[in-house]
């Protein structure tokens, strides 16, 4: 039976503690953030086999759980005449191989409470998979087959196809989707960034197409795998020199390269679309690659001009005049170059007076230093996210791997909170003078042509285009 009597010890930290517990406490004052720290991400080890692939571990004992991602440095970009090819590739992995149907995958996946899921982006493609580490050697068997063995059957293609297609029929009623996709046509012409599928690149994929780009791209000299859980380097090794150790090795063609058009003064795209009661809007230009070295003080200046509610873009467009439910920007940063947008919707008779507020806005963080009390704000808010994200396995194996594919210094993220909460006034307005220029800057607006065109004139130049987006006469 436990002593219904305290401990002398404790007694003493009980009369320590009671005068604190009864003191009056201001809950009206918010509590200060302590400092970023100093080194924000986890050790990691490398190890490469004989056939070239790159394997990078980190070990996590916090859950009973491994995370395996396999990535290949090729993506999108390598389409060619035939855009969609990379995601149809990424799409058919785990629908059938030579050893599973994809009846038979689907179950194995489902009995260890996993899926292995494949994503195309336009410089890699991405297989993640996580379980609990028990199933590490299963895990790592599907995973290897989805990879290294597709079959690409014609039936799981034909349904591919089908869904595509309906897919882009649909986007036409998209407003987002169009401006999208003619902002990435503009911002970078004819380089491969600005592709995207159409109905006919879908229908002339074949599935000798698809054996060809996997037997090209999947290549283990071409690819890395991270490892993040509860599982130790010399337990997983021979468990992945088992997976991929017979994957042979071969030359990988060079990334496609081509110059970014350079956008000198303001131009306005207008995708006509009869019956819209309001237009959709981006002011676009091309912003820096991901390995650009001042990326913690892009994403601060992002965050501060238009990341979310409270960035300047959404205080003026929706809390001042509301004109919107919400008004953003953001940067995609690619490996050979990158983007900038920023974006509303609104109704037809303010399009104009809201592209000209995103144009002060962008002015004014170039123009005026940020004061200090708003910009603390936005490194709290960064940082907080970033230390957030490291529980996500599947994050934190990507951060590895990017390291890699953009060319990162090895000890980039060790001290990115660090860099994301020492940003000053002055280094952001020098970030946003070098990376936002409001006088060079494509405007794309979806909406009805007959309501909108005359107001949008003094903006510059329109071209009009189809929900084709094919420039109308």
């Amino acid at each position: 039976m436990r002593s219904r009597f305290l401990s002398p010890a404790l007694l003493a930290l009980t009369a320590t503690l009671t005068p604190l517990l009864h003191a009056e406490i201001d809950r009206s004052l918010k509590p200060e953030p302590g400092p970023a720290p100093a080194v924000s991400f986890p050790d990691f080890k490398e190890v490469t086999l004989s056939n070239g692939l790159r394997v990078f571990f980190i070990q996590d004992d916090r859950r009973p759980t491994v995370t395996f991602r396999l990535m290949l440095k090729s993506g999108s970009i390598f389409d060619g005449q035939k855009s969609g090819m990379a995601s149809f590739t990424s799409s058919l992995l785990n629908r059938g191989t030579s050893r599973r149907d994809a009846a038979n995958f689907a179950r194995e996946t489902d009995f260890i409470g996993s899926r292995v899921e494949a994503v195309a982006g336009s410089d890699a493609i991405s297989l993640t998979a996580s379980a609990l580490n028990k199933y590490t050697d299963q895990l790592l068997d599907l995973m290897a087959d989805a990879a290294r063995n597709p079959v690409f059957a014609e039936e799981q293609l034909t349904k591919i196809r089908k869904l595509t297609l309906s897919g882009l029929e649909a986007q036409k009623q998209e407003p987002a989707k169009l401006s999208s996709k003619l902002t990435g046509k503009l911002v970078y012409g004819n380089h491969p960034y600005g592709a995207f599928a159409t109905p006919e690149t879908v229908q002339s994929i074949t599935r000798d197409d698809l054996v060809q780009f996997h037997s090209t791209h999947f290549r283990p000299n071409n690819a890395t795998l991270a490892v993040v859980g509860d599982v130790s380097m010399e337990t997983v090794l021979p468990l992945i020199e088992k997976a991929f150790g017979s994957w042979e090795r071969a030359e990988i063609p060079a990334q496609p390269q081509a110059a970014f058009p350079e956008i000198k003064g303001r131009s306005v795209h207008l995708i006509d679309r009869p019956g819209s009661v309001q237009s959709n809007i981006i002011v676009a230009k091309p912003g820096p690659a991901r390995n650009t070295p001042d990326l913690p003080e892009v994403l601060v200046l992002n965050s501060t001009l238009g990341g979310g509610f409270s960035g300047r873009l959404f205080a003026n467009l929706r809390e001042k005049h509301g004109w919107t439910y919400g008004s953003y920007s953001s940067f995609d940063l690619r490996r050979q170059g990158g983007s900038f947008d920023a974006s509303a919707e609104t109704r037809n008779d303010v399009t104009s007076p809201a592209i000209g507020e995103i144009l002060n806005e962008i002015t004014r963080i170039r123009d005026e230093s940020v004061p200090e009390s708003e910009l603390n704000l936005q490194r709290q808010y960064n940082v907080g996210n970033y230390l957030l994200s490291l529980e996500n396995s599947s994050r934190t194996a990507q951060r590895v791997q990017d390291i890699d594919l953009y060319g990162l210094p090895s000890d980039f993220y060790r001290h990115y909170a660090r860099r994301l909460g020492g940003v000053s006034p002055e280094l952001l307005q020098k970030t946003a003078r070098t990376h936002l220029d409001p006088a060079n800057t494509l405007i794309v607006v979806v909406g009805e042509a007959k309501e909108i065109r005359a107001s949008l004139e003094p903006l510059g130049p329109v071209t009009v285009y189809g929900t084709d987006l094919k420039p109308q006469p």
